[in-house]
């Protein structure tokens, strides 16, 4: 399964990353085990952060079936 980063998670996380799909995996499930590959992704993949599959925002129960890309998106503000 592909995830991409956005904005400052791309600075210290990279661009994307690659890692094995797990079968029923949710957005959730996913945080998790990538807080546990990188102690950087803990701190930042918190629930603030929203995750977007396809060109949907989704929640933190959506099943993945790790064929699609996922992209964690940090909040925005501007003006």
């Amino acid at each position: 399964m592909r995830i991409g980063f956005f904005g400052p998670l791309r600075d210290s996380l990279g661009d994307e990353r690659e890692i094995a799909a797990e079968e029923g995996e949710t957005v959730a499930g996913l945080r998790i085990r990538l807080a546990g590959l990188d102690p950087d992704a803990r701190d930042l993949l918190g629930p603030q952060v929203r995750a977007c599959v396809g060109d949907r925002i989704v929640g933190e129960d959506f099943r993945l079936d790790g064929q699609e890309r996922v992209e964690f998106l940090p909040p925005l503000s501007g003006g």
